[in-house]
């Protein structure tokens, strides 16, 4: 039982990391939105948003690395002790 509960909070907790790049970047384009709308150039807003946008795919490639490395370390370890 503890094990199955341990389990659906992973699963949460990935769910919801997984969803964060996605709401990063709505909120980046709303952001935009309303910068141009209060009446800063567009021209100003643009690379703003695009800097912004850039991190945020750098932060999700790193984050997705790092699980992806964590995933291949428990397999190796299961793989190594079967019984536990």
């Amino acid at each position: 039982m503890k094990n199955n509960s341990q389990s659906d909070r992973q699963k949460f907790i990935r769910h919801a990391i997984a969803t964060a790049p996605i709401v990063l970047a709505i909120l980046i384009g709303v952001k935009g939105n309303l910068d141009v709308l209060s009446g800063k150039p567009v021209l100003d807003v643009i690379p703003s948003m695009i800097t912004q946008a850039i991190q945020l795919i750098v932060k999700t490639h790193r984050t997705q690395k790092s699980f992806e490395e964590i995933d291949r370390i428990k397999k190796d370890r299961i793989a190594q002790n079967p019984d536990d």
